[in-house]
């Protein structure tokens, strides 16, 4: 089974190596290795393998060499080579939670998902924070179309990794194609400002525009609505609570009566600028933030007293109507880029202590 994306995280090799400076085959050791791993980042996967190969022989006790011939030989799809050379690896004393993570997927590109998802649980016992271990159950998942059980890995990724972006990507693509949409445009926001300039950015940034463009419709200057989720009453089993989603539904509905006036009856990067710039006024004019706190909406607000709201709206959508950002920055550039000064020195903070999940609403 192919992923259609996967982490590939590669040892650092310039550091975490301990040897006395004078042991000359250890130095010797690393250069091969710091030179097969930028080798490799050129494509020259053989090559790099034998210098890797001619490094574990000089430091058979390092466990980074073996761990990037096993990566080489993933590279190059030969996941069955892959495998044999992780197994052999994972009673070491550094074996780390990217051993299980690349012998997960090395038996699942072989067809054993069963095989894979033991060894994913395997490694969470032993590192019970690893989101990227829960994001590859919840790929396996997900591709075995059994989208609820993804999605419950991957909130459960979030929860003991809340500052990994990779679950929150697929959270916001898979909600993308769902009736609650409401946790793409949420769950997908945070992807982005966690990993702020990737292909997988730019990708998100027209998921969500187009999210948002589905679920808002604009008939007339004087009827909208909009649909981010199904739900439409409160749930007995929390007594009197009203759900998140039909308070978001309703805050983004007065959203768009304060402003429809100045909307277009098709949704755009200006008319959505308009609609999220009240929705942040109205959610924390109702005070809303204390029956629901999002870090999110608290950024948001942040970004609005700032005076950064717009432009950042125009950053994160841009994707989804980019002839329409470039013009719109040809005459903001300024604002644009004492924005992008304060957005980079100012990210979204993250941790287990505040951060947004469903399982917390």
């Amino acid at each position: 089974m192919k992923k259609i994306f996967l982490v590939l995280l590669t040892l650092t090799l310039s550091i975490s190596f301990t040897f006395a400076q004078t042991d000359s085959d250890k130095e010797k050791a690393l250069e091969y290795g710091k030179e097969a791993v930028q080798i490799m980042d050129e494509g020259k996967i053989d090559e790099a393998i034998e210098l890797l190969k001619k490094a574990e022989a000089l430091d058979p006790e390092h466990i980074a060499y073996p761990y990037e011939i096993a990566y080489a030989l993933y590279s190059q799809k030969e996941y069955k080579k892959a495998a044999k050379q992780l197994e052999k690896m994972m009673a070491h004393k550094d074996v780390s939670k990217q051993h299980y993570q690349l012998l997960g997927n090395s038996y699942d590109n072989l067809n054993k998902p069963e095989e894979a998802l033991k060894v994913y649980k395997q490694g969470l016992e032993k590192f019970p924070d690893a989101g990227s271990l829960y994001l590859e159950q919840g790929i396996l998942e997900y591709h075995r179309e059994n989208y609820d059980a993804a999605i419950n890995y991957w909130e459960k990724g979030v929860a003991v990794e809340p500052d990994f972006s990779s679950n929150y990507y697929w959270l916001g693509k898979t909600f993308s194609y769902s009736d609650e949409r409401v946790w793409s445009v949420i769950y997908g926001e945070i992807f982005m400002n966690l990993e702020r300039n990737s292909k997988r950015t730019v990708e998100m940034s027209e998921i969500l525009f187009n999210t948002y463009k589905e679920s808002i419709n604009i008939s007339s200057d004087t009827s909208a609505e909009v649909n981010f989720s199904k739900v439409m009453q409160m749930d007995a089993s929390k007594g009197f609570k009203i759900p998140f989603q039909i308070t978001y539904g309703l805050t983004m509905t007065m959203s768009l009566i304060n402003e429809i006036s100045k909307t277009e009856s098709k949704i755009s990067l200006k008319s959505l600028d308009y609609i999220r710039q009240n929705f942040t006024s109205n959610w924390f004019n109702q005070k809303n933030e204390k029956e629901y706190p999002n870090l999110l909406f608290d950024f948001q607000k942040q970004l609005k007293e700032k005076g950064f709201l717009g432009s950042y709206n125009y950053w994160f959508l841009m994707k989804g109507s980019e002839d329409e950002f470039i013009k719109w920055l040809e005459t903001n550039e300024s604002k644009f880029t004492k924005f992008a000064e304060w957005f980079n020195a100012n990210p979204l903070i993250i941790d287990k202590e505040n951060y947004f999940s469903r399982s917390k609403l």
